[in-house]
């Protein structure tokens, strides 16, 4: 394949991961003996749930066909490369904290153990993933901006297609708890009575 970063690839769905494990492990904190199993899983994840997002179907269909035929643009290749790997890496991470921490067995749900370390507590559990989240939410800024500044370059991202399934690309990663009214829906007709107005 053109790029470095896609190395594997599931044939039994053409499925292509942006990333690759190998990835994941040089360019993180990752631990050489976590499971691939268990990173894929997380990348996986990761890619459609958050990088489709940001994207949209339009370019993410297309850099699946293209990655799996071998076929990516210098353009396609860019984007994955610089782009997309350092986003979906911190996605990675971020859906990857919890199975890596417990894991479900038949009878109840454990901590996983080790001889030689000390598992972290929820609480810093909780810390390090919003690390993550942050920076992962930093890249799709990132990867986002680039989309809107080389919208001549990926037509896909304005234009990802009218079928049921069409995700088209999220405005921002970040979501936050505040209420902010429509024209048409505002903060007066909640906090004052109507002669108040």
């Amino acid at each position: 394949l053109a790029t470095t970063i896609i190395k594997e690839i599931e044939e039994m769905t053409n499925f292509v991961y942006f990333i690759s494990t190998t990835y994941l492990k040089d360019n993180s904190p990752l631990n050489e003996n976590v499971d691939d199993k268990l990173l894929k899983s997380a990348i996986k994840e990761a890619q459609e749930i958050y990088i489709r997002d940001v994207i949209g179907s339009g370019i993410y269909n297309e850099l699946q066909v293209q990655a799996f035929a071998g076929t990516l643009t210098q353009l396609n290749t860019t984007l994955l490369d610089s782009y997309i790997a350092p986003c979906l890496k911190y996605y990675t991470l971020t859906e990857a904290m919890l199975p890596m921490t417990f894991k479900l067995m038949n009878k109840s749900v454990a901590s996983r153990e080790s001889d030689n370390a000390r598992a972290v507590s929820v609480e810093e559990m909780t810390l390090i993933e919003g690390r993550y989240r942050d920076k992962a939410e930093y890249y799709a800024n990132r990867l986002r901006d680039y989309l809107r500044t080389y919208t001549n370059d990926f037509p896909l991202f304005l234009n990802p297609g009218n079928t049921f399934d069409t995700i088209r690309p999220k405005n921002t990663a970040f979501v936050g708890g505040i209420y902010l009214p429509t024209s048409k829906d505002c903060f007066w007709n909640y906090d004052f009575p109507d002669e108040d107005k």
